[in-house]
């Protein structure tokens, strides 16, 4: 994928990549109560205990932390495994490109060029969200690159005028997610993208039904559950609708009345699937899995660092276990 960065094919077998993450994976924090509990999470990622992948302990340098070692696991793979990988690895960079168009409206550009040098980003979109000197410009610039994937990322730059920033990442994000079920995929990696529109599809419906948003979602197709259901329940204004939808995706009864219980319960999903997926020791499965769950640890990590005076029984509602 030309969105991302190019660098020298090792060559390493994939099953010494798959040893690799398996050790790294031990690593990854799974009880969470301690950390809610009994210390703090500077506390806790200053010690011995911990062992993972977090090496700046503040809020933004978790999300550095977790760009690194995506570029670790990237570097890692031969070819093979960046082509099944690559629909993953710029998903994931749309939230460094986001981050450096934020910067770049609040006239703090030269703040983004740290995560940059980290980022797997093309170098020709590196040099669009340094060189540009306003919003305008540089979303004409990401939507000139886009288009060389699919011609469906026409007409980004406009939502500037239209909708402002916001407009820009919620149109290439969905646009992105399109493009990429309309590719050849790995049925995994397939499966994954399709859990995960399910999840943004749920949460941009209730997020309109509960806050009674004046803008009408968008929904995203090719995932398991059906547009013309969430058109249904958006027109009803059906938010107990919500409530089947998410059963369906996990077998379990979930209260859809509150944001924290609706977002979690669809991580969760994602969660169990790939963990399941993790167990095959000759697929790449463990791959992402270890993938989304340094994601997950992230953001857990960025919630306790930002809650970290707030009631603890609220902060463990907010956490993704």
């Amino acid at each position: 994928m030309e969105l991302l960065e190019s660098s020298e094919d090792r060559g390493f077998p994939t099953e010494y990549l798959l040893s690799r993450i398996r050790g790294r994976r031990a690593r990854l924090i799974t009880d969470w109560r301690p950390l809610i509990a009994d210390i703090s999470p500077l506390e806790y990622l200053s010690s011995a205990r911990y062992c993972g992948f977090v090496t700046d302990r503040s809020p933004d340098g978790i999300w550095k932390s977790l760009i690194e070692e995506f570029r670790w696991v990237y570097v890692q793979m031969n070819g093979s495994l960046r082509d099944i990988f690559a629909p993953f690895f710029l998903y994931s960079e749309l939230r460094t490109l986001f981050i450096c168009l934020r910067l770049l409206k609040n006239k703090k550009a030269g703040r983004g060029d740290e995560i940059l040098s980290k980022s797997l980003l093309s170098a020709n979109i590196k040099k669009v969200l340094k060189g540009s000197h306003d919003i305008t410009s540089a979303a004409a610039g990401i939507e000139r690159l886009f288009l060389s994937l699919s011609t469906g990322f026409q007409g980004i730059a406009e939502q500037v005028d239209t909708e402002g920033l916001r407009g820009i990442e919620q149109r290439l994000l969905q646009q992105y997610l399109v493009y990429v079920m309309q590719s050849d995929l790995h049925p995994l990696v397939k499966a994954f993208f399709i859990r995960l529109i399910d999840s943004r599809n749920i949460i941009s419906l209730y997020k309109y039904l509960r806050l009674e948003a004046d803008k009408t979602p968008s929904f995203i197709p090719f995932g398991s559950i059906s547009e013309t259901r969430l058109i249904e329940a958006l027109n009803k204004h059906d938010i107990f609708g919500i409530g089947p939808m998410i059963q369906q995706l996990t077998g379990v009864k979930v209260d859809a009345t509150g944001m924290m219980r609706v977002e979690n319960a669809l991580y969760q999903v994602i969660t169990r699937f790939l963990k399941k997926a993790g167990r095959d020791p000759l697929g790449i499965g463990p791959l992402l899995d270890y993938l989304w769950r340094c994601s997950i640890e992230a953001m857990n990590l960025s919630i306790l660092l930002y809650g970290k005076d707030l009631e603890r029984d609220g902060i463990t509602r907010e956490l993704v276990q």
